[in-house]
């Protein structure tokens, strides 16, 4: 963003921007919270500020790793996945045995620096896994004992969902370009594009339509004008009763003859 129109939106000395930290749920395809703040804004931060539900699992990228936020997760019956730091200090209490050879290692671990302590002072998991496409080695912190490490992979590979749900309403709901320049304004039109793809999402939903949302909001974008409602621009007209119309044919042939 142009820091020039937008000063509001702090980010570096030459450039504005925005972050949206956001919620998402990948079974529904939908995001259950977001909270738009400026590009400058710390991650952990506001991570403080996200609703938390006990017995759900969040699953974070490393700039959300914050240790008295994971404690606090802990504490409140709920259970994440993240990237592990690099530098952490940490002891392996216990090493679990992994049969999958991408799997490196699966331990139990105690955080070991005097801040990570105080901050989170209890049993955590490590999970290191190397990344069949490319190799990659990707090391996960997380405090669900339960889990396989696979699972515990796979949990971290389903939030690139979240990726591809920013990708789409980027190339769809006109969100590069802001009609206004005011905080509240960008505000408004990021706070509309959510609402349509909620729309958008639920009419796929209700309807049971077989189109893809991308062709749902083509369709919708064609029929602005039309005075219909979504369940009727969405649901195929009934099947002719081939069964009632043969009857009807049989009967004036018999009529004629």
């Amino acid at each position: 963003m142009n820091l020039n129109q937008f000063e509001w939106a702090s980010f570096r000395s030459t450039k504005a921007g925005i972050k949206l930290h956001t919620v998402y749920d990948p079974d529904a395809d939908i995001p259950t919270y977001f909270e738009m703040t400026a590009a400058k804004i710390n991650d952990r931060k506001a991570a403080h500020k996200l609703p938390i539900i006990p017995g759900a699992t969040y699953v974070v990228d490393r700039a959300y790793n914050d240790y008295g936020w994971y404690y606090s997760l802990t504490q409140q019956g709920t259970r994440f996945v993240g990237r592990m730091k690099s530098n952490a200090i940490y002891e392996v209490i216990e090493n679990r045995e992994t049969t999958a050879s991408h799997i490196l290692e699966d331990q139990i671990i105690r955080l070991s620096s005097v801040k990570a302590q105080k901050d989170c002072p209890t049993d955590l998991r490590r999970v290191t896994i190397v990344r069949e496409d490319d190799g990659k080695v990707l090391s996960f912190i997380t405090n669900d004992l339960v889990r396989t490490a696979q699972e515990i992979a796979d949990l971290y590979k389903s939030r690139w969902q979240i990726e591809l749900f920013f990708k789409w309403i980027k190339q769809n709901l006109k969100i590069k370009r802001f009609l206004g320049q005011s905080e509240n304004a960008v505000k408004i039109q990021v706070l509309s594009a959510m609402i349509v793809y909620l729309l958008l999402r639920l009419t796929q939903i209700t309807t049971h339509c077989k189109l893809s949302l991308q062709q749902i909001a083509r369709r919708v974008g064609l029929n602005l004008t039309s005075r219909c409602s979504l369940l009727e621009l969405f649901t195929d007209p009934p099947e002719k009763n081939k069964v009632n119309l043969h009857h009807n044919q049989g009967s004036l042939e018999l009529v004629y003859a």
